[in-house]
């Protein structure tokens, strides 16, 4: 099979393979890896090294030597283990984030990995060392001695604008090397005087976004998926408003009422808005009585559509481990990609899903939403939501063709809320892009306070 890029791909090769540290800020699912792989081949690096979240380290693996045509490790197992692959390492490397830092209960492997001395670095999900007191960032400053470093992500801002400092010291450490100086430079920054004083970041001084940006364009592509994939289909979404069941009315009614319920305490507004979310969810969840209507919902669907490969997403594992009980007593197939699902096994069951031998999947929005490639879906059910939004379109796109044969088929959308509840009204907050504090503060609206 030739392998060949899009055009706008053979650009952005083009203009990364002129400098020596840049970075690919092309939305997801616009093709970072084979465009990142393409401008290291076109340099004739030899030995590469890939730091990437856990749960993708094989995708990695399967890249590289498709596109490198060149052998490639994936590091893990144990520490022993781990060593062991390193000294194979003639070409490709691809190690996570958590194997290569530096903790209290690990030494991490930098010192063996620079001891190989790699030529080049691609940090993928370089959001991840967004923050500078981080272990993920720690790790990765030491491996800016490497010579040749990529930066890919999608979101290299994902909260607030000066997180962006911790990748630009990773491509250039010497102009960008205090964090403070950089902050000062570009925004306005207060002195908080109550408590524990402290500096706070506000926002852009007149003129310096334009500025940074500008700085941006010269060492970064930045693509959007809409302007390169024109073809890509729009998602349908549909929302289904589930009526409460009794013993939900009654537990709902109790928490806003009185902070609690039969044998449930909450303490605080945050810890009633979970409770309140469970309830809505399952409340066997808290270990009370009552059905979950969502459940019943699913059960039934899955039952109507047999044959439709389908994701559910959930921000509650404890609720999709309650789900798989269901789908067991029914005799229905399905996969689990949680936290705490093993990398192969993860990518085992991906494979499985794309190549049609698996038509469900349970998946954890947090632990589904980098990394997967699930276009063979063509229904994604989401039992809840909550911010970060980002986190949630990052889910979305799962299951988004990226490739225009598969343009045609269904992205069907389905929203599961409670009806006439909070549960409802968090759906609407989320579509004007609100963010976990209006959630917070719209939730105490909802209870009178």
């Amino acid at each position: 099979m030739t392998l060949q890029l899009n055009p706008y791909q053979a650009e952005d090769v083009a203009f990364l393979s002129t400098k020596d540290a840049a970075c690919c800020f092309n939305q997801q699912r616009t093709g970072k890896t084979p465009t990142i792989l393409s401008v290291l081949k076109q340099k004739g690096t030899e030995k590469n090294l890939i730091v990437c979240p856990a749960s993708i380290i094989y995708q990695w693996k399967e890249e590289y030597e498709k596109w490198m045509n060149q052998p490639c490790v994936a590091i893990s197992g144990t520490l022993r283990q781990k060593k062991e692959l390193i000294s194979e390492w003639k070409s490709g490397l691809v190690i996570s984030y958590d194997s290569l830092k530096t903790t209290k209960r690990s030494d991490g492997l930098i010192d063996l990995i620079l001891s190989h001395k790699p030529d080049s670095i691609i940090l993928d999900e370089a959001h991840r060392i967004k923050n500078p007191k981080s272990a993920n960032f720690k790790s990765i400053k030491r491996l800016t001695k490497i010579p040749i470093r990529y930066a890919l992500t999608g979101t290299p801002s994902p909260n607030k604008a000066e997180e962006v400092w911790s990748i630009l010291h990773f491509i250039d450490n010497a102009q960008w090397s205090s964090y403070w100086n950089f902050a000062k430079e570009y925004f306005k920054v207060v002195k908080v005087p109550y408590g524990n004083q402290h500096l706070e970041i506000g926002n852009f001084k007149p003129g310096k976004k334009r500025q940074l940006q500008e700085y941006l364009n010269t060492i970064a592509t930045n693509r959007k998926r809409k302007d390169v994939m024109k073809w890509l289909p729009k998602k349908d979404y549909i929302r289904i408003k589930l009526p409460l069941s009794s013993q939900q009315k009654k537990y709902l009614s109790e928490l806003a009422n009185y902070f609690e319920t039969e044998t449930v305490i909450t303490q605080g507004i945050l810890d009633r808005l979970i409770r309140y979310r469970q309830i809505c969810l399952d409340p066997g969840l808290l270990s009370l009585k009552g059905n979950s209507p969502k459940t019943d919902w699913i059960i039934q669907y899955l039952k109507d559509y047999p044959e439709k490969p389908i994701i559910i997403f959930s921000k509650f594992t404890s609720y999709l481990d309650k789900l798989t009980n269901s789908l067991v007593h029914n005799n229905i197939n399905f996969g689990t990609i949680f936290g705490s699902t093993p990398t192969l096994q993860r990518h085992q069951l991906v494979n499985e899903f794309q190549n049609g031998r698996l038509n469900l999947l349970l998946i954890n929005i947090d632990a589904g939403k980098e990394g997967l490639t699930l276009d063979r879906a063509e229904v994604t059910i989401f039992t809840d939501k909550y911010p970060p939004i980002g986190d949630i379109e990052q889910a979305e796109d799962r299951f988004v063709s990226t490739s225009e044969d598969k343009a045609d088929k269904p992205h069907t959308i389905i929203e599961l809320c409670m009806k006439d509840t909070y549960d409802e009204q968090l759906y609407d907050l989320l579509e004007q892009r609100k963010s976990e504090t209006d959630v917070i503060n719209g939730f105490k609206k909802y209870l009178g306070g």
